[in-house]
Formats: structure tokens, sequence, C-alpha cells
């Protein structure tokens, strides 16, 4: 079956799914000025570094005195998710360096209290490094929740590089993942239409900009293939979810003049 969905632009939405990497500009190459990476709603005391990077070409430079940094992220109740990212710090006379601070939140956005969890989610433990470590948690989002609330903080007397942050459903418990392995989108770069195919049982569609602004939805009625249009769409990359009944799908696009 085969259908082509009309284009609708849509602003101002949060998108309410999940994928491989949920984090928005996970590894800090995006910045909206040199001291505000894109994407992240929360950056106090950032500075875009290009000297401590662990991959690409930037890293976020975190100055302490309890300052945080963090977005809030979509996710699904009872899924397995596991949170890594890459860390440094330069330490003077008593200062702690860094640790998560984060939360599960519900539907109207309340932070949640999770036993299992909270003292995963907000340790006692600092941590410092003079290299580059990986820090890695595997948590179990609870019942009711809708977000994740990811959060670091740097403290007094501290300064924090942070680089390549993952928060994603932990696929090793997941048995459906090669169900979708052969999802296609084409032409890429894309110019007037964009073609989704190899989908089984297709439910919902969203084009989301790198920000996180969804720019365009659609259901869908288990089609293989769908034609999507995106001539109204800015030329840059972009974003695109695919829901299934049992998993959502993300791939890449670049949307280019003619």
């Amino acid at each position: 079956m085969k259908r082509v969905i009309f284009f609708v632009l849509l602003t101002n939405m949060s998108l309410l799914s999940f994928s491989q990497n949920l984090v928005l500009n996970a590894g800090f190459e995006l910045w909206e000025k040199s001291n505000k990476p894109t994407g992240w709603t929360t950056s106090q005391n950032c500075l875009k570094d290009s000297i401590n990077v662990k991959s690409g070409s930037y890293s976020c430079k975190h100055e302490g005195g309890t300052k945080y940094l963090g977005q809030t992220l979509p996710i699904v109740p009872d899924k397995q998710y596991r949170l890594t990212f890459f860390y440094k710090t330069v330490i003077t006379g008593s200062g702690n360096g860094c640790r998560i601070w984060c939360y599960w939140k519900n539907s109207e956005g309340i932070n949640m209290t999770d036993p299992p969890t909270d003292d995963i989610l907000r340790p006692s433990k600092y941590l410092k490094s003079d290299t580059w470590q990986q820090f890695t948690v595997d948590i179990s989002a609870p019942a009711n929740s809708a977000s994740f609330y990811l959060e670091v903080r740097t403290y007094q007397n501290s300064i924090s590089f942070f680089d390549d942050f993952v928060f994603e459903e932990n696929v090793a418990t997941y048995t459906a993942q090669e169900k979708h392995s052969d999802v296609i989108i084409y032409p890429n770069p894309a110019i007037d239409y964009l073609i989704i195919s190899n989908v089984s049982d297709l439910k919902h569609i969203y084009i989301q900009s790198i920000t996180g602004t969804i720019m365009w939805s659609a259901s869908c009625s288990s089609e293989q293939t769908v034609t999507v249009p995106i001539s109204g769409l800015v030329d840059g990359m972009y974003i695109v979810r695919i829901h299934t009944t049992d998993k959502i799908i993300i791939r890449k696009f670049i949307k280019k003049a003619n």
C-alpha cells in the first residue's frame, strides 16, 4: 500500500516519543551562542570549547559553583534506558567535580519519586577525573512517567568538560530491534519529497528540526511506503521519527534547494 500525505506545518510542539538517542545536540556541535548549546534548555556557566574534546569539534566547558546543564527528554514508561556521557574535570582546592542530578517527570511535568532509581539519579558520589572518563547507568522508567529530566551539575572550585551524551532505550532488553533495521528514507539530500519505505505496522511520522521543534506530523494506517512533501521546509538537517506499533525509528536527512 502506498500513500502520499499532504504537508502540514506545525510549530511550538514537543515530540512525545523516544528514539535511539533522545539527547538533542548530544555532542555539543551546535551552539546558539558561545555560552548556549543548542537544545539544552538549562545551560548555566557553559562555554563552547574546542581544545578539550572527546569527539567532534566541540565540547561543553562547564564552570562550577553548583551550576546546571540539562534538558527534558520524552520517554515511554516501563521501558529500560541507558544514560552515558563523557566527562573530564579540573579541580582546585576542595572542589568536588560534577555529578548527575536527574528526575523522572509525570505528564504534568512534575518530578516523581521512584525508590528503585532515586539514589542512582541523584547520587551522593561526585565524579572527578583529569582524563576523559565515561559515565554509564541503566535505569527503568517508572509507571506513569512521561519524561526524563537529564541534568549534570558542576560544583564550587571545579570545571567540567562534557561530551557525547546518549540517553536511549537499552536495546539489549528489546527483542523487536531487527524488525525495523531495513527502513529506508530517500532521496537524501531531498528537495521536494522524502520517501519512507520498507516499514511494517506504520502508525505515525514526525519531521523534527535539529533543535527539537516538530515541523510536520501525520497519522498512518500501516502503509509500507509514504511520500512526504518537504518543499515548505527551509534548507538544513532534519530528523524523521517513524512510529510503528511497537517501535520508534529515527533517521536524519538533509533538505536542500533545487
